[in-house]
């Protein structure tokens, strides 16, 4: 029997209990070995660009780790991408950002629109969209008013607020397709596109579709960028395992 292709999640946050093993496996329904990991260090959620610095050090960490670990590729688990170009010069594997590929998968489909948890994260979707070529494709950002950690809380609840939202990016703002600007709202694609009675192909859950670029991303390998040049830095564990990795004729 072919050994599975190995994809690591690293899902940037410290709190307990917002991914597991076997929650994956049921809603992402491919032929891969999946494992996933959270931060030890970090913050709760990541819904601002505070949040993000805070995470990427310790996304490094552990794709380096992942790495070691056998991971033939990498999924940074958040929209925002927090790290996602430090851990490309970091590791030798492919890493795919959820945010970079659900933006470039929505806007295969045409004009696309955000669905997110807080309105507040529109100006970094913006951003993001820019950084990649696409914000002309950018219709809309729309927050559902539920931060990341309660979207579990009352999932009817979200996963409503979340159809409103949807059907508003179609009917008001021309959209035709949406990505969710959250991979915690993970499993919700299914539940709109019926309320909406569309495609389940017009709404990119972010996750399943980074998982799947991931696996893609193998045959081809690694980014080929450069290892950074080793240096003094103090107090980040993930530099001490990345010297590790330099090359010969970048160490002191």
């Amino acid at each position: 029997m072919a050994t599975k292709n190995r994809v690591h999640i690293i899902t940037p946050l410290i709190s307990e209990g917002f991914r597991d093993d076997s929650s994956l496996s049921e809603l992402i329904e491919l032929d891969c070995q999946l494992s996933s990991r959270l931060l030890t260090r970090g913050p709760a959620s990541v819904e601002s660009a505070v949040d993000e610095v805070l995470a990427a050090p310790g996304v490094v960490d552990a794709a380096i780790k992942a790495e070691k670990g056998g991971a033939q590729a990498i999924v940074i688990d958040c929209m925002l991408d927090p790290g996602l170009a430090a851990v490309r010069e970091a590791v030798s594997v492919p890493v795919v950002g959820a945010g970079a590929a659900g933006l470039e998968a929505a806007a295969a489909l045409g004009r696309f629109s955000i669905v997110t948890v807080l309105d507040r994260q529109a100006p970094m979707f913006h951003a993001l969209a820019l950084r990649h070529g696409l914000a002309d494709r950018l219709t809309s950002v729309r927050g559902i008013g539920v931060p990341v950690l309660e979207l579990e809380d009352d999932r009817d609840v979200a996963i409503a607020k979340t159809i409103e939202a949807c059907r508003k990016v179609f009917s008001e703002d021309c959209a035709e397709a949406i990505v969710f600007g959250c991979t915690g709202m993970l499993g919700f694609a299914v539940p709109v596109a019926e309320a909406l009675g569309i495609a389940a192909s017009k709404i990119i859950d972010p996750l399943p579709n980074a998982v799947r670029a991931a696996l893609a991303a193998i045959p081809q390998g690694g980014s080929g960028l450069p290892k950074p040049e080793r240096k003094r830095v103090c107090g980040f564990e993930a530099w001490k395992d990345l010297n590790e990795l330099m090359q010969p004729e970048a160490r002191l």
